[in-house]
């Protein structure tokens, strides 16, 4: 019997967001001018040369993002003990809706390290207070989560297909060859990404070696989720089931028009079944079973490592 490998889900960028009641935002404005007044806020955090433990190195940042949904974003750069040497922290108040009364946070856990982490929670607590800062793991609602997905098989002869999402595009090369395909727009609750990563980094490297292996990345940016992180094992699961993939061999079969295949080549299968009357698009659905497969098997995926880049929030 044929062992399936566990293949790990790593995430990217997590977006929180809590609700705060007046008295309390403008305790948490005041903390924040106070990190943005300290002696440290002028030096310039390097990759070299900074001091990975102390939790007031630091510089930041205070502007308002342009076209953004808050009128006040402190982004935060620190220092740890990772390759890259830092990582950003932003977080942003005082909604331009002004109905809306929540404070947001974003980051991401690849970039923090084990330093990083412990300097993340300090700055947590300096912010929210201990209390607050302990609830944001199981209390605050993800407005955003971004997840990465790498394998090593080739998916040229694959389209890929999420329930639930109307538009699609494919991104092709020099030589017409689909480079990479879209799900979603930016605008999307979901947006899933399949490209081709050896090739990009071989694009990028202008010559240098890369792996020979092909490795395939699956980018998957989800919005709005609505539920806390300590809720991201049981839920985010369901996000994955939505995701198909189908062989191009499809694009032979005479039971779909003629129309749909031309879109479904053009612009990749979830615009080309938007363009189609419920009926039909069930009846396209059902076929499209017969040529089913899995380049990477999705029940297999482990949201684990992802999980454990949060724990220490927790």
């Amino acid at each position: 019997m044929k062992i399936v490998p566990i293949i790990k889900v790593i995430f990217d960028k997590v977006s929180v967001t809590s609700h705060i009641v007046e008295s309390i935002r403008l305790t948490i404005k005041s903390n924040l001018t106070d990190l943005s007044n300290s002696k440290l806020n002028n030096l310039r955090v390097r990759s070299v040369g900074s001091d990975n433990i102390d939790p007031d190195d630091y510089i930041v940042k205070n502007y308002q993002e342009k076209h953004g949904r808050y009128n006040h974003t402190y982004d935060f750069r620190v220092p740890t003990d990772t390759e890259l040497g830092y990582f950003n922290f932003k977080v942003s108040i005082y909604p331009v809706n002004k109905a809306h009364n929540f404070i947001k946070f974003e980051f991401n856990p690849t970039k923090l390290g084990s330093t990083g982490r412990r300097k993340l929670r300090r700055l947590l607590v300096r912010i929210l207070g201990l209390k607050r800062a302990r609830s944001l793991f199981y209390e605050g609602r993800l407005t955003r989560l971004d997840t990465t997905v790498d394998f090593h098989r080739t998916v040229n002869n694959s389209y890929h297909y999420m329930k639930g999402v109307n538009c699609s595009e494919l991104v092709r090369g020099a030589d017409d060859e689909v480079e990479s395909q879209i799900c979603g727009s930016s605008r999307s609750n979901v947006r899933v990404t399949l490209y081709d990563k050896t090739k990009e980094q071989a694009d990028r490297s202008r010559g240098a070696t890369v792996d020979h292996v092909s490795r395939m990345r699956l980018e998957i940016v989800n919005r709005d989720l609505g539920f806390s992180m300590d809720e991201i094992a049981d839920k985010l699961r369901n996000h994955f089931k939505k995701l198909s993939f189908f062989r191009d061999d499809f694009l032979a079969d005479d039971y779909f028009d003629v129309d749909f295949l031309a879109a479904a080549q053009a612009e990749g299968l979830n615009a080309a079944l938007s363009q189609l009357d419920g009926n039909t698009r069930k009846r396209y659905l059902r076929r499209l079973g017969q040529y089913t497969h899995e380049p990477v098997v999705l029940r297999r995926l482990s949201i684990g490592p992802g999980l454990k880049s949060l724990r220490f929030l927790s």
